[in-house]
């Protein structure tokens, strides 16, 4: 029997913990109807033993205390709420023991997963080190400057690197755990849990879920100066010149801050906003493709289509079916 053990610390999300027990409860409990032997158990605990007040007030009460991580095969430890970035980072600084217990475990050859706010605790704590892994989508830019030297898989719903399991934003919980089954007790009892829980049992992107407004994840008066720019000029012919023009700085230094901050050059970010322009007109409107791929600032269809398919992972009919309002 596969033994799952999830530290609970102080502001955790409530739902990241139990939806995660309830997805293998459920994989015990379509086993035992087969005449099979249940595959998981599980164990809750806190660095000290004591009840643990989550990000909504609810209180979970462990098991036990820190001892209980040595019987674990796989240690997860669940996203953590914050307020400021400042207060998120000191928080991840703070947080020695549980880096320190990821870490002791891992090389005693257990598996250790995290997902949303929890991967950063892992990469705080050298867990992650040149190693593949995925984080929510909306800490991208602060995770890349942050941690430079974990290779960051930008959009992937999940990753594994040697024993350490990582999951993009809250609900990758549940893509987690059905790889989890998937790989302890098989694809169909895994397949099983995905038709009971109405999900995917094969998603592998963020990005259709991703939204750019209200997350610029920065400070830099002149990117996001650029940025407004950018986006008042969303159907417009993109050019370098004009956009170093509208903010007072020489091309050179659009490219180059733009780089710092966000990782990437202004085209990239244009193409990105575009896509979630097109994303927004595909779930709220009736309007035919051409006419959306105008609006956004493509000339050519084709094109538009297959750049939607690579970066989303799906056809634009197809979100459209999924997503539509």
């Amino acid at each position: 029997m596969h033994q799952l053990r999830v530290l609970l610390l102080q502001d955790c999300y409530a739902g990241s913990v139990t939806g995660l027990i309830d997805l293998l409860h459920f994989a015990n409990q379509i086993a035992a109807y087969k005449n099979r032997p249940q595959p998981f158990a599980w164990r809750l605990f806190s660095l000290d033993g004591q009840a643990v007040t989550t990000a909504s007030g609810i209180v979970l009460t462990p098991n036990g205390d820190l001892s209980l991580a040595e019987e674990a095969d796989t240690l997860v430890l669940p996203p953590i709420s914050y307020h400021r970035l400042s207060d998120f980072e000191a928080r991840l600084m703070a947080e020695e023991t549980a880096g320190a217990l990821a870490k002791r475990l891992h090389r005693a050859g257990r598996r250790v997963m995290s997902f949303c706010t929890g991967v950063p605790l892992l990469a705080e704590h050298g867990l992650l080190d040149g190693r593949e892994a995925t984080v929510s989508w909306w800490l991208h830019h602060w995770f890349r400057q942050r941690y430079p030297q974990v290779q960051l898989h930008d959009y992937a719903t999940c990753s594994e690197a040697d024993g350490v399991w990582c999951g993009g934003a809250t609900t990758s919980y549940i893509d987690l755990a059905l790889r989890l089954i998937r790989q302890e007790a098989g694809v169909q009892l895994a397949t099983s849990c995905a038709r009971l829980m109405l999900t995917d049992l094969n998603r592998v992107s963020q990005a259709p879920y991703m939204s750019m407004r209200n997350f610029a994840g920065h400070d830099d008066e002149l990117v996001l100066r650029c940025q407004d720019w950018l986006q008042r000029q969303l159907d417009q012919p993109y050019r370098l010149e004009a956009l170093a023009v509208s903010v007072g700085a020489s091309e050179r230094t659009v490219m180059r801050r733009f780089q710092q901050v966000l990782g990437q050059p202004p085209l990239r970010y244009l193409q990105q906003l575009r896509l979630q322009a097109a994303r927004h007109l595909l779930e709220t409107s009736t309007l035919p493709l051409d006419e959306i791929v105008s609006r956004v600032g493509y000339a050519d269809l084709a094109s538009f289509r297959r750049l939607f398919q690579r970066e989303l992972h799906c056809t634009p009919a197809e979100y459209r079916r999924r997503f539509a309002s």
